[in-house]
């Protein structure tokens, strides 16, 4: 194999039987089949989103953007928000108000919960400053919908905990506390990137058209310190793949943000022997011929530590109830534009009365105590498409990646990071209702491009974070709990008598606190800029609230 052969425009499906090993659709698809996709998507009117609840405060500032839980109705919902009690009380504390509680039904269309949002959650009838931006979802994909997490990701940091013990709930919970109060002595993490050599399609594509253009991206920025990485590595065995290589490699105790690409396991060619089986073995690593790693291959003790594992596979963060591109294959072999059968591809997706539910991979590494605080995955089928948009040629989206793991490598909190590789499926949205309106007033038809914007919005709309979305690596210096009682340092610079005096700036935040005034009028005197004044506000105010809560 040449590593610098063309990359293919085909689609590929990062997805591989579970007996054999090989990929399901090992051909894959051409780009001519994207003309097909031209499903309407439900829930694609979403309002355009305010990105933050408080756009005046600090993204990473549990103070200004609030920190809150939504639970499953019933006493389930009472359970899961008792295993996670000092968690909660934490939250408040850091907070310095009262963590807000939503409970919810375990199933809603997208409109559903759209319409919750805007009725319950965020209903714009007041100030949005008591409105959770951080939004931690409780229970697997049968005790709280789906639809829920991704309606909430449109303009929230929204991340989900699911187990099958009631105990790992709580183990997380304590692990996530533990880091916070004694983070680790290093101050940079580790970045590593892993790629399964199997010699399909789909990973040769995954390994020339993403992770060797964004490793040497990475290389570049940390050279210029934009990536600050204490160790930056390629790894994966190009003649025998192997997931002892990973395991190894997860057990050092640096904290690491582990990106890897591969296939994730789907059904055995005779199917699923039972429900049971298909939670147990479905998403797991596939090292193609040469194994996997499933949830009870991983050892106990140390796999990335207090570290995160962002995961580029099929059903690798878990399936869901019904695919998103579930018609569109179907009417692409309707159509002989499908190469081999639908039905292999499809099978994952569970039956009639069987459950949606998040993997038993992730469950295990965020419920070990000496495992990651986070992991990002793909629920639904996991393409190409993801790193390789074909709307203009290929282009190119390994950016969209590297930034999840720059701003990871700097110590934003997992949330922040996961709202970018996400922002953009408003957009998407905005476009694909647009064209919809337009061919329905008559006005012209559906552009053939449009089932490129339909793939990239369902791509981007499958990716989830499970975890806290509040936590972070735990970096020495960067711990939540510092961030969230800041010194009484409000202005960031020493006042000297050619700037602005201590007074002068503080009355003027004052009047900004108080909405008495507007920031540009109020910083032009003091020779600040708007933006300079309402971030001294709000560091202000930040550091303000941390003085007086211990007096209360």
């Amino acid at each position: 194999m040449s590593d610098d052969a063309s990359v293919s425009t085909d689609l590929h499906l990062l997805l591989s039987d579970a007996d054999r090993g090989e990929p399901t659709l090992p051909e894959g698809l051409p780009e001519a089949a994207l003309s097909g996709a031209k499903e309407r998507v439900e829930g694609s009117t979403e309002e355009r989103p305010a990105y933050l609840y408080d756009p005046g405060g600090d993204p990473q500032s549990l103070a200004d953007q609030r920190w809150g839980v939504i639970a499953p109705e019933g006493a389930r919902g009472d359970r899961l928000l008792e295993l996670i009690a000092p968690l909660i009380k934490r939250r408040e504390a850091q907070q310095d108000a009262p963590v807000k509680v939503s409970r919810l039904p375990p199933k809603l269309t997208a409109s559903e919960a759209m319409q919750w949002k805007r009725d319950h959650f965020n209903t714009r009838g007041s100030f949005s400053l008591e409105v959770p931006g951080y939004q931690l979802l409780l229970g697997d994909l049968d005790e709280l919908p789906l639809s829920a997490q991704q309606a909430l990701s449109i303009d929230g940091f929204t991340g989900r905990l699911a187990f099958d013990q009631d105990d790992d709930y709580r183990a997380y919970a304590e692990k996530v506390l533990r880091w916070e109060d004694r983070p680790a002595a290093a101050a940079s993490p580790d970045s590593l990137f892993f790629t399964v050599h199997d010699k399909t399609e789909a990973t040769r594509a995954g390994y020339r058209a993403l992770m060797r253009p964004a490793l040497a991206m990475a290389k570049e920025y940390r050279d210029r310190g934009k990536y600050p990485a204490e160790r930056l590595e390629e790894h994966g065995d190009t003649i025998f793949p192997s997931p002892d290589e990973l395991l190894r490699l997860a057990q050092g105790e640096h904290p690491t943000v582990l990106f890897s690409v591969s296939h994730g396991d789907g059904p055995p060619r005779t199917g699923w022997e039972s429900a049971e089986a298909q939670r147990r073995g479905q998403g797991a690593m596939s090292f193609g011929r040469d194994g996997k790693l499933r949830a009870e291959d991983l050892p106990d003790g140390a796999f990335l530590p207090g570290g995160l594992w962002f995961m580029l596979a099929c059903f690798g963060a878990g399936t869901p109830d019904r695919s998103a591109y579930g018609h569109w294959l179907m009417s692409l072999q309707a159509a002989g534009q499908f190469r081999g059968r639908v039905e292999p591809v499809l099978a994952g997706i569970p039956r009639e009365g069987d459950r949606p539910f998040i993997a038993a991979l992730p469950k295990r590494v965020l419920a070990n105590p000496d495992g990651p605080l986070a992991f990002i995955g793909h629920i639904d089928l996991a393409w190409t498409y993801s790193f390789q948009e074909l709307d203009n040629g290929a282009q190119s989206r390994v950016g969209r990646f590297l930034d999840v793991q720059r701003m990871l490598m700097r110590g934003d909190r997992v949330g922040v990071a996961t709202r970018e590789l996400i922002s953009g499926v408003n957009d998407l949205n905005e476009q694909l209702t647009s064209a919809y309106d337009q061919a329905a007033s008559g006005d012209a038809a559906l552009p053939g491009a449009l089932g490129h914007v339909w793939m990239a919005r369902n791509d981007l709309a499958a990716w989830v974070l499970l975890g806290d979305p509040a936590a972070r690596l735990p970096l020495r210096g960067l711990s939540a709990q510092q961030q969230a009682r800041p010194t009484f340092s409000p202005f960031g610079f020493t006042p000297t008598a050619a700037g602005p005096g201590v007074e002068r700036v503080e009355a003027a935040i004052f009047t900004l606190l108080s909405g008495q005034g507007d920031a540009a009028a109020l910083a032009t005197p003091l020779g600040l800029t708007a933006a300079t004044l309402t971030e001294l506000a709000a560091a202000y105010r930040a550091a303000g609230r941390a003085a007086v809560a211990p007096r209360l």
